[in-house]
């Protein structure tokens, strides 16, 4: 059938908005017909470290959370204070698991954690025994080997401290991405603590369940660092999901997860500090972000 130019141009216009529908139409779908931006763990990006050890990461949407403990939370602490809404207005992705020892080997070709006490010899454990500013070594060497082989802008870092709490609640409100657990009885399933551990040591990734979200080991196994420097409450805190970040820079350097230690430490609003940047343990490592 011959169309005129006229003719051929609206059907064309149908085509493409009929077409647009229907991929919109597909997409993860709200309770109020809206499109669900907070569905995530669906969409990953794989960066391959040296040797094509590869780095799994999973995009995190836009969204607004409660930061901090709930009035009356369990075991909390003061410095879980005060509870405040924060909106992280872009979209971020962050590793599924913590660096383990085979991708910092990867990277790094050094092995921080030989001679060490309390390690497990293997390669898919967290890498420990790396500082703070260890791990900022690492940053800077994964984002250049990222420029180098074409994958892309090296803008891999630290996560924030609300950025890291935001991956981890998951949408969630209470002491864990799980759940209340008032007596800890579910921790068991979703994170290696002191009461479960099958050695003094931080155990391989992604054995426990993982978050609604796709992330393992969130609570657990090990502290992991953020970009942002220690205060003792959120008083003054950023709103928009940035770090809080004092000059200098790195100074009380802040830590979240719990480590395979008290499985209080293991909620999602505990935070602590180490008082420099250079110091290393059994129990720290760390998670990216970009």
């Amino acid at each position: 059938m011959n169309l005129s130019p006229r003719h051929r141009y609206w059907v064309l216009v149908f085509t493409v908005f009929f077409a647009a529908s229907i991929f919109v139409g597909c997409g993860p779908r709200g309770t109020d017909g809206e499109t669900d931006t907070k569905v995530t763990g669906e969409e990953t990006e794989t960066i391959l470290l040296p040797g094509d050890v590869p780095l799994e990461m999973v995009r995190i949407p836009v969204g607004t959370f409660l930061m901090g403990r709930y009035p009356g939370e369990q075991d909390s602490r003061d410095s879980e204070d005060p509870r405040h809404e924060v909106t992280i207005g872009y979209d971020f992705w962050m590793g599924k698991y913590t660096v383990t020892k085979r991708q910092w080997t990867a990277v790094m070709r050094t092995n921080p954690w030989a001679g060490q006490i309390w390690v497990l010899d293997d390669p898919d454990s967290p890498a420990v025994y790396v500082s703070w500013n260890d791990a900022q070594d690492f940053i800077a060497a994964l984002n250049a080997h990222i420029v180098t082989t074409g994958q892309g802008v090296g803008n891999v870092r630290l996560p924030s401290e609300a950025e890291w709490e935001y991956a981890c609640r998951a949408g969630t409100t209470t002491r864990f991405y799980w759940g209340d657990d008032p007596d800890y009885t579910q921790l068991n399933d979703y994170a290696w603590h002191r009461g479960n551990r099958e050695g003094t040591y931080a155990h391989v990734v992604g054995q426990k369940l993982p978050n609604a979200w796709g992330f393992y080991d969130m609570s657990g196994n090990v502290w992991e660092w953020c970009e942002d420097n220690w205060h003792g409450n959120y008083n003054g805190a950023p709103a928009d999901g940035s770090a809080w970040v004092d000059s200098p820079r790195g100074s009380n350097p802040l830590f979240r997860g719990g480590g395979w230690s008290t499985p209080s430490l293991c909620r999602s609003a505990y935070r602590n500090f180490i008082d420099h940047p250079s110091a290393t343990s059994y129990l720290s490592g760390f998670r990216l972000a970009r």
